[in-house]
C-alpha cells in the first residue's frame, strides 16, 4: 500500500506541474498581447482598416514672354464603382450618364471605372442621388495649345511622365509635391469614411519662357514650307534677342502633334543635332585674323586659281584674282579662306572656336544637347588648317552657330543666352568691338552683292552668311549629292536687332545653297517677325 500510495502522489504532482505551466504560458501570451505587442498588433489593425491615398497635384504650366499658354494642365473626373457598389445603383446611374462599363454584376468584388471624363454637369447630377461605394478620382491630362509648332522644344508630360523636352529637364519644378489623405474601411473592406486630409499636395510651378508665341509660328510655318518645297529631309530655325541675350523661337521640322496619343516623337534640332556648317564658319575665322593683325580689312590678297595644300586641290567657283577679305566674305572664297586660315595657325583659330562656344556645353537646360565635336591635334598639316578655316573638320550646333554670329552685333560680346524669362544673360568681350564691326560690313557685302541676295527685306538692314556643306555618308566620305542648306542672318543693325539662323537638311538636287533655299526663308521669318515687333530703321 506504500507503494501505491507513492505511485498516485508522483502522478499528481506531475499533473499539477502540467497544468500550472499551461496556466502561465497562457497568462504570459495574455500579457504579451495586451502588453508587449500592443501597439504592433494595433498598428496592423489598423492597416487592415485604414486606407492611405497620395494626391496628384497640379502639374505647372508653361508660358511665352506673353503668357500665352504652351503647355497647361486640364483637371478631369472619372468616375469608379467602389467593392460592394450593387448591380441596382449601377442601373439607377444609367439613367443618369451613359456608362463606360459593358457588363454588370450584382456585386462589385473590385474598384472598377464606370465612366471616365464625366462632365461638370453630370457630376453635379451623380453626387445630388448619392449613391454609396462609388468615387470620383480627379485627373490631370496635358494639353498643349500650340501643338507642333513647338512640340520638339516644349516636350510632352504623359501617363509614364515627363518624356521629352522643357517637360523633362524641368520636370521638378513643374511636377510639385504629392499631398496625401486617409480613408477608413470596415471589414469588407468598403470605405466608410470621408477623405481626411494628412499632408495637402503643392502645385507645381508655372515655366514662363523668353519664346513669343507668334515669331514661333513664323519660325515654324516657314521652316515647313520651305523643306516641303525643297523637298528636303529636315530643318531647324533659331531666333534670338541680341540685345536681351533671348530665345524669341526655337522651331524644328519634322514636327509632332503631343497632343495625340499614337504620337511620333521627334528631335530638336536646334539644340539636339551637330554637323559640319561649312562657309558659315568664315566670318568667325576672320575676325581672329583681325584681331591677330594677321590682315587688314582692306588689304589686296592674291587669290590663285587652284591651291595645293598636300596633295589636296582647293577651287573656287571662279577664278577671282584678287580678294580683299569682306570680298572673300562676300562671294565665299574657299582659296581665300584657306589663306588666311594658313596665316592664323591652328592654335589662335581653335582657341576662337572655343571662345565663340563652340564644344562646349550650351547655356540652355535641355536633354542631351548637343556640345560639338573638334579633333584637337598636337599638329595639324596644311590642308587639315584650312578645312577647318572654312567649317570642314568641326560639328556646331544651330544653337551654337546662332549664338556666335550675335557677337557681331554685340560689338565682340558673346552672351550666353536665356530661354526662361527673368534668368540673367552673362556675357564676356571674347573679340574686339573693331574686328565685329569689320566683319559685320563684310556680312552685309554677302547681302548686298555676294551669296545672299534672297536675304534682303525690304526696310531693312541685313547682315549675313550663307553655307553650303557637304554631309558625310556612312563610312564612305562627303557625299556629292547631300548638302547641308543655311544662314546665319543680323537684322536691322542697330542696337535693337535679332540673329536669325536657318538650316535646311537635305534639299533637292534642283536647288541646294544657302543662298537659294535658307536666305529665303531668313527674309521671310525675319520680315514677319519685325513688323510684329514694331521694328523700325531710321532712312
Amino acid at each position: 500500500m506504500k507503494s501505491k500510495s507513492k505511485y498516485f502522489n508522483w502522478r499528481f504532482v506531475t499533473v499539477g506541474l502540467t497544468v500550472s505551466i499551461c496556466l502561465l504560458v497562457i497568462i504570459y501570451r495574455i500579457f504579451s498581447i495586451q502588453i508587449i505587442d500592443s501597439t504592433f498588433l494595433q498598428n496592423e489593425g489598423a492597416k487592415r482598416h485604414i486606407k492611405y491615398k497620395d494626391i496628384i497635384p497640379v502639374r505647372g504650366s508653361i508660358f511665352d514672354r506673353n503668357n500665352v499658354p504652351l503647355a497647361v494642365s486640364v483637371v478631369n473626373y472619372d468616375l469608379y464603382a467602389l467593392k460592394g457598389f450593387k448591380k441596382s445603383q449601377l442601373l439607377k446611374l444609367a439613367e443618369l450618364i451613359e456608362l463606360d462599363i459593358d457588363y454588370v454584376k450584382e456585386t462589385f468584388e473590385k474598384k472598377t471605372l464606370l465612366k471616365k471624363n464625366v462632365s461638370k454637369k453630370n457630376l453635379l447630377e451623380i453626387k445630388k442621388i448619392k449613391l454609396k461605394n462609388t468615387e470620383i478620382e480627379v485627373r490631370y491630362s496635358r494639353h498643349y495649345p500650340l501643338g507642333d509648332q513647338i512640340a520638339p522644344l516644349i516636350g510632352f508630360f504623359g501617363t509614364d511622365g515627363a518624356q521629352e523636352g522643357l517637360e523633362k529637364s524641368y520636370d521638378k519644378v513643374l511636377s510639385g509635391v504629392n499631398g496625401r489623405n486617409k480613408y477608413f474601411k470596415n471589414t469588407k473592406q468598403e470605405i466608410i469614411s470621408k477623405p481626411i486630409v494628412v499632408s495637402e499636395a503643392i502645385p507645381g510651378q508655372d515655366l514662363h519662357l523668353t519664346i513669343d508665341a507668334t515669331l514661333q509660328y513664323f519660325a515654324y510655318k516657314h521652316l515647313a514650307e520651305a523643306i516641303e518645297k525643297n523637298r528636303a529631309k529636315s530643318g531647324t530655325v533659331i531666333i534670338l534677342d541680341n540685345k536681351n541675350g533671348e530665345i524669341l523661337a526655337m522651331a524644328s521640322y519634322p514636327s509632332y502633334n503631343p497632343n495625340h496619343p499614337k504620337r511620333k516623337i521627334q528631335k530638336n534640332r536646334a539644340l539636339v543635332d551637330a554637323y559640319e556648317l561649312g562657309s558659315v564658319l568664315k566670318p568667325i575665322m576672320l575676325s581672329k585674323a583681325y584681331d591677330a593683325e594677321v590682315v587688314t580689312p582692306n588689304q589686296i590678297i592674291d587669290i590663285p586659281r587652284r591651291l595645293n595644300l598636300n596633295d589636296k586641290i582647293i577651287v573656287d567657283s571662279r577664278n577671282h584674282e584678287k580678294l580683299t577679305p569682306t570680298e572673300i566674305i562676300a562671294v565665299s572664297s574657299q582659296i581665300g579662306a584657306s589663306l588666311i586660315s594658313l596665316e592664323v595657325g591652328y592654335d589662335d583659330l581653335t582657341n576662337n572656336y572655343y571662345n565663340f562656344g563652340f564644344t562646349k556645353p550650351v547655356s540652355v537646360n535641355f536633354p542631351s544637347s548637343a556640345f560639338g565635336y573638334m579633333n584637337i591635334k598636337d599638329s595639324v598639316i596644311d590642308k587639315e588648317l584650312a578645312s577647318l578655316g572654312y567649317g570642314y573638320g568641326i560639328t556646331i550646333s544651330p544653337f551654337q552657330i546662332a549664338s556666335a554670329y550675335s557677337v557681331f552685333a554685340n560689338n565682340g560680346v558673346f552672351k550666353d543666352f536665356t530661354l526662361i524669362k527673368d534668368d540673367i544673360s552673362t556675357s564676356r568681350q571674347i573679340i574686339s568691338p573693331e574686328s565685329a564691326s569689320y566683319v559685320l560690313k563684310a556680312l552685309q557685302e554677302v547681302v548686298q552683292d555676294g551669296t545672299a541676295p534672297a536675304a534682303n527685306i525690304r526696310g531693312f538692314s541685313v547682315a549675313g552668311k550663307t553655307g553650303t556643306a557637304h554631309q558625310i555618308r556612312g563610312r564612305s566620305g562627303y557625299a556629292e549629292d547631300l548638302y547641308i542648306a543655311s544662314f546665319a542672318g543680323i537684322t536691322p543693325l542697330s542696337d535693337e536687332s535679332l540673329t536669325i539662323f536657318v538650316s535646311i537638311n537635305n534639299p533637292g538636287l534642283n536647288s541646294y545653297t544657302g543662298g537659294a533655299v535658307a536666305a529665303p526663308v531668313f527674309a521671310k521669318i525675319a520680315e514677319s517677325s519685325l513688323n510684329h515687333l514694331g521694328y523700325f530703321e531710321d532712312e
